[in-house]
């Protein structure tokens, strides 16, 4: 490999990009902070640092992001916010959280500058419902919990109760041939997973400017870290399963869409195109 590429994704990789009329920005963000101890009342749930933490970022980034649109064009901005609905043991939803504090932030800047928070668009047209984050499940997290327990005990019980050892041995795809009996989802099935949201919001993207051509549009997508490492390693940096990348809690990638339906994406300054 002829580059160092970043062993963390970080909050930083999630900015404003200028976006031009019929363009589109993607954020894939890793949820919040959030209680694990299955003792407390509110595990699976952000910490309330967890959540501060989601609010102010998402008040700099759409504040960042209107400032840079004419004032006369920024009735034209529209956002539309999706996230996992994993349930975390039984308890809270940090990643629906985590979308519903960017909304309420995304709000909150459209009416400092004077703008409609209906320009959140998650209940309009087809999108009708309750208005908040739209639940997507290709966003959710590895579905061996859910579908293979067995395997989740078999890693258990081999590398330890879901440490660091256990997540390594899981995107390394260790115990492939365990897996593959055990019917459990791998890396290789997660990627194609989040790529295929990547197309379809991709497609939904260019519905919309096809309908609506002179908008800019904000779709963003809160999902997991476990979600995001191996779709990041293997359609972005093109490395080996083997390297570790870590997400901070918050983090994740910008994607930009133009109008012609081409994807780039900016991670520690260098950019890529994506495939997708």
């Amino acid at each position: 490999m002829s580059f160092e590429f970043p062993r963390t994704i970080e909050k930083s990789n999630i900015e404003s990009i200028p976006l031009e009329v019929g363009g589109t920005e993607i954020v894939l963000q890793r949820h919040g902070k959030y209680e694990r101890s299955v003792e407390s009342e509110n595990v699976g749930s952000l910490t309330p640092d967890g959540a501060k933490e989601i609010s102010e970022m998402s008040r700099g980034f759409f504040k960042t992001l209107i400032e840079s649109i004419p004032e006369e064009e920024r009735k034209d901005l529209k956002i539309l916010v999706v996230a996992s609905d994993t349930q975390f043991r039984g308890g809270g939803r940090r990643s629906m959280e985590t979308a519903r504090k960017v909304m309420e932030a995304a709000k909150e800047q459209l009416g400092e500058f004077g703008m409609n928070e209906d320009q959140v668009i998650n209940k309009a047209g087809r999108l009708k419902g309750e208005g908040g984050p739209r639940p997507t499940a290709d966003l959710r997290e590895p579905q061996m919990f859910d579908n293979s327990p067995e395997f989740v005990n078999f890693l258990k019980e081999k590398y330890g109760d879901m440490g660091k050892d256990f997540w390594v041995a899981f995107e390394d795809d260790a115990e492939k041939e365990t897996r593959e009996k055990m019917g459990a989802e791998g890396p290789d099935e997660i990627t194609n997973r989040l790529k295929h949201v990547v197309a379809v919001l991709n497609r939904y993207s260019r519905m919309y400017h096809s309908k609506y051509p002179n908008k800019r549009l904000v779709i963003w997508a809160a999902t997991h870290y476990d979600t995001i490492s191996p779709f990041v390693k293997r359609e972005i940096f093109d490395v080996s399963k083997e390297t570790p990348l870590a997400v901070d809690y918050g983090a994740g990638i910008s994607i930009k869409v133009n109008p012609d339906g081409n994807l780039t994406t900016k991670v520690a300054g260098k950019e890529y195109n994506l495939e997708i």
